[in-house]
This record gives structure tokens, C-alpha cells and sequence, in this order.
């Protein structure tokens, strides 16, 4: 009987321990975390959310759509642009962040302690090596405490008012890189908007010569069935016939989608309808023009690329970096004082004040000191030699983008002429009166190539637009003040224009690279 007593007695911690792992093992297992697919409810909500974004009225369209009016609705609309508007107001946000990490802690507590019996204790007398057989205790069997702590470590300050320098950096960073996405979409609405217009032109003249070339195929066909002429001759005549079709199917292809590329740069949502201002036809357009000099563009450009100007904010972070990396090597001080409160009836005191100041240094930081300068300086001059291959790029880009302006505005003119003697050819196949199907091949022909050369000659005056807004774009100019009073698409239409307007005043009253190389030379 006693045997099984013991065995019993034996198995009980065996078995807790078998309880307590299985219940750890539910516990566990109830625990895992497994991956979860989106349900489609939830994607049906994401799709909701989007979609009243991107549908979310707009100024209605009531008039017909000029450039300028296209770049104000793409400044306003443009999904890109907002993007980095709220990635500015982030940054901007994580400064007013960091400010609060230069404040010193103040840290308040409370509690609540509880036990079951006396915190009692004996003493030991050292002298004869006995217990003094009496207990006593100076703890409460149930205690209420409340603290209230400063505490301040001027290395941290030190350290969190260099981050805060770095933090205002990236909010002019982040500025920066909305004003190289503003100058984007503003060049990129330029070309659509002008590719556009010659969709516009040439697929309103397709329609009806698509018509004529139809009318055409099927006199050939009929014509063929009745054995009115040679079949050689007829089928001749209709493979003319069907490569011209084909060449005007591609023309259509390349054409179709223009308009829907200038909507999306505008945020019109899709599926909209809009029309465009569309020069009439014959009519003189404005052909751009750049009288600022090429050094005084450079020199622009160098003072204002975004690019330049992010890397310039880089190298400041990179020199706060030095300073942060170099600050940590200092030893820290910290100041502490707190208000503290305990229930305990046997303190003699239950509230107190306390202070005090502590000095803490890692001393065997000072080993990498010299690597930490090392590295850093390298940080540093990498950023300066990333910087001036940076500014070498731009130089070779607003050359690149005058030359290739230059040679647009040249073949500009010379299909301006193209297109008006293929003009006058048409007129006279047209005036000729020619009968007969060599005769209809002929006039359509000239239709064809009327049509195609009057395209070739819009499609490059659209390069022409994007040549002269690259010029702008490689230089840093910024057709938009600093300040805008207004967002609605009158005002901004209004600064665009002005913007458009004064930006080669603004370039070349700039002294030339040559001035500002010989400025640099006399100061070093």
C-alpha cells in the first residue's frame, strides 16, 4: 500500500509536466500566425476606394481643351503628382516628429503591490554567528506607489537636434522631387497634347479617303468579275488599292490612342470625353522659339536642377551623418530628478523628491574613431564626386537638347514645305478631272500622300513641343511660381501662361558658365 502511495506520488509531477507541455503546445499552435489571401470582399472594398478617388468629380469640361489648359487639369489631377505632393507632406510631418525627440523624458508611473502574507525577515547577528530570533517586517501587505521622472541625456539631445537637421533636408528633397515630376508631366502633356491635335486632324480626312479607297476595291472587284479589262491590270489596281488601306490602318493604329494618353495625363477619368482646341487647318501656328544662349542656360541649370539641388541636400545630410557618427564617441550625461509616492506605512517618509546627474562613456568606442572619420569622409566624398558627374550629365544635356531642337525646327520647316507641294499636286490630279481607274489610282494616291505628309508635319511640330519643353526640363526651369494663390484651374492656367511666358527672360538674364567658371577660379 505504502509502495503505491510512493508510486503515485511519483507520477503526479510527470504528469503536471505532461498537462503543462500540452497545454504550452495548444497554446502554440493556436498561436500561428498562417498567410491569409485577400477575400473578395476586401478587394471589392479596395476597388471602392479607388475608384472614388480616381472618379471623384472634377471641374467639368465645358469648352474645348487649349495646351494650357491641359497642364493646369494635369497639375491639379494628376495622380503622379499627387504622390509626391503627400510624400512632401510626410516628410514635412516626420520633421514636426523629430522635434519632440530633442525633449528631455518625463516619464509617470503608478502601481499597485499585493502578496498573501507578511513580508517578514530575521536577522544574523554577526558578531556570535545567531539568528536574533524575533521577525519583523517594514513592508505593507498591500502598497500603492506613483513616480513621476525627468530624465535628460544631452548626448541624445545632441544627437536628435543633427537628425532633425537631416530631416529638414529630406523635406526639401522631397520638394525637389516633385518639381522634376511637375516639369515631367508638363512635357509629357506638351507632346500628347500636340500628337493629339494631329490624331484629331488626320482621322477626321481618314474616314471619308477610307470610304473612297472601300468605293474603289469594289468597283475593281466588279470589274474583274465582268472581265472589263486585263486581269492583271485589275488585280494590279487592287493590290494598290489594299497596300494604300494598310498604310492608312497603320497610320489609325499609331493615331487612335493619342487622345487617351493626354486624358490620363490630365486625370480626366476614363472613359470621359473631351474636345480639343485644335488649330484650323492652314492656319499659321506658333512655331517656339529660344532666344536664351546655350552658357546661360547651363549656368541654370546648374543653380536649378532638381537633381543638383537633391544631391546638394544629400551631401548636408552626409556632413550631419559625420557629426552624428562622430558625437557618439563623446561620453553621455544624464540628468535625472522624479516625484515618487509609496503607501508604505513604515517609511518614515512616503513622499520624496530625487536627483542626480550620471556620466556614462564607452571607452572602447575611441578604437574605431579614426575608421568612423574615415568612412564618413568617404561618405562625403563620394556624394561630391556623384554630385559634379551629375552636373557634367546636365551640361551635356541642355547642349543635347538645343542641338536636337535646333535640327527639329530645320526638318519642321522643311515638311512644312513638303506638306504644302503635296498640297498642290492633289489640287492638280483633283482639277485634272482624270477618268478611269489608273486615273482614280493616281488621284488617290495624291490623297494619301497629301494626308501622309500633312501628318509627318504635325507629328514633327509635336516633336518640336517636346524638343523646346526638354530644353526647359534640362535646364531646371520651373514653369510655375513659388507660390501659387489658388488651386482652381483658372489660376493655374493663368500661372502656367505667365510661367511659359518669362522663363527665357528669367534663363538668360543668368551669367554665362564661362563668368561663373572664372568667379570660381578667382575665389580658389
Amino acid at each position: 500500500m505504502t509502495s503505491l502511495a510512493a508510486a503515485s506520488r511519483s507520477r503526479t509531477p510527470s504528469i503536471r509536466l505532461s498537462i503543462t507541455l500540452l497545454t504550452a503546445a495548444l497554446l502554440a499552435s493556436g498561436c500561428a500566425v498562417k498567410p491569409t489571401p485577400l477575400s473578395q470582399e476586401e478587394t471589392l472594398t479596395r476597388i471602392r476606394e479607388d475608384l472614388a478617388v480616381v472618379m471623384a468629380p472634377q471641374e467639368p469640361i465645358t469648352t474645348a481643351i487649349s495646351m494650357h489648359e491641359a497642364m493646369a487639369r494635369a497639375l491639379k489631377y494628376n495622380l503622379d503628382e499627387r504622390v509626391k505632393l503627400m510624400e512632401t507632406a510626410v516628410a514635412t510631418r516626420q520633421l514636426d516628429l523629430s522635434h519632440f525627440d530633442m525633449l528631455p523624458r518625463l516619464v509617470a508611473g503608478a502601481g499597485y503591490t499585493g502578496r498573501n502574507n507578511e513580508a517578514g525577515s530575521e536577522s544574523l547577528n554577526l558578531t556570535t554567528g545567531r539568528r536574533t530570533g524575533e521577525s519583523t517586517t517594514a513592508t505593507d501587505r498591500h502598497r500603492r506607489t506613483a513616480d513621476l521622472a525627468f530624465t535628460w541625456n544631452i548626448l541624445d539631445f545632441g544627437v536628435s537636434y543633427i537628425r532633425a537637421h537631416q530631416n529638414a533636408n529630406l523635406v526639401l528633397i522631397a520638394e525637389e522631387r516633385r518639381r522634376r515630376v511637375i516639369q515631367g508631366i508638363l512635357q509629357d502633356v506638351r507632346t500628347a497634347y500636340w500628337r493629339a491635335v494631329a490624331a484629331e486632324r488626320m482621322l477626321a480626312r481618314l474616314a471619308p479617303l477610307e470610304q473612297r479607297i472601300g468605293d474603289a476595291r469594289r468597283n475593281a472587284t466588279a470589274m474583274e468579275e465582268q472581265r472589263v479589262q486585263a486581269p492583271l491590270q485589275t488585280l494590279s489596281y487592287q493590290r494598290a488599292l489594299v497596300d494604300t488601306l494598310r498604310q492608312l490602318q497603320t497610320l489609325r493604329r499609331e493615331l487612335v490612342a493619342a487622345k487617351s494618353q493626354l486624358g490620363a495625363l490630365m486625370g480626366v477619368p476614363p472613359g470621359q470625353d473631351f474636345t480639343l482646341e485644335i488649330p484650323a487647318e492652314g492656319a499659321a501656328v506658333d512655331v517656339p522659339t529660344i532666344e536664351a544662349g546655350v552658357e546661360a542656360l547651363e549656368s541654370f541649370a546648374l543653380m536649378n536642377r532638381p537633381e543638383l539641388l537633391e544631391e546638394s541636400y544629400n551631401a548636408r545630410i552626409t556632413a550631419d551623418e559625420t557629426k552624428r557618427a562622430l558625437l557618439r564617441l563623446l561620453p553621455g550625461i544624464d540628468l535625472n530628478a522624479g516625484l515618487h509616492y509609496d503607501s508604505n506605512s513604515f517609511q518614515l517618509n512616503q513622499r520624496w523628491a530625487d536627483y542626480g546627474a550620471r556620466v556614462s562613456w564607452n571607452i572602447l568606442s575611441l578604437a574605431s574613431a579614426w575608421d568612423t572619420r574615415d568612412y564618413t569622409r568617404a561618405q562625403e566624398e563620394l556624394v561630391a564626386i556623384r554630385r559634379q558627374a551629375l552636373s557634367v550629365a546636365v551640361l551635356s544635356q541642355v547642349r543635347v537638347s538645343m542641338v536636337q531642337f535646333r535640327e527639329l525646327s530645320a526638318e519642321y520647316a522643311l515638311n512644312v514645305d513638303q506638306a504644302g507641294i503635296e498640297q498642290r499636286i492633289r489640287q492638280q490630279y483633283v482639277n485634272s478631272g482624270t477618268v478611269g481607274q489608273q486615273g482614280e489610282m493616281e488621284v488617290i494616291q495624291a490623297e494619301v500622300s497629301a494626308l501622309v505628309s500633312d501628318l509627318r508635319r504635325d507629328l514633327v511640330y509635336a516633336d518640336l513641343q517636346n524638343a523646346y519643353a526638354r530644353v526647359m526640363v534640362s535646364a531646371g526651369v520651373d514653369p510655375l511660381p513659388d507660390t501659387i494663390p489658388a488651386q482652381d484651374l483658372a489660376t493655374l492656367r493663368q500661372v502656367v501662361v505667365q510661367g511659359l511666358e518669362s522663363w527665357q527672360a528669367r534663363a538668360g538674364a543668368t551669367a554665362k558658365l564661362g563668368d561663373l567658371a572664372q568667379m570660381a577660379a578667382s575665389t580658389n
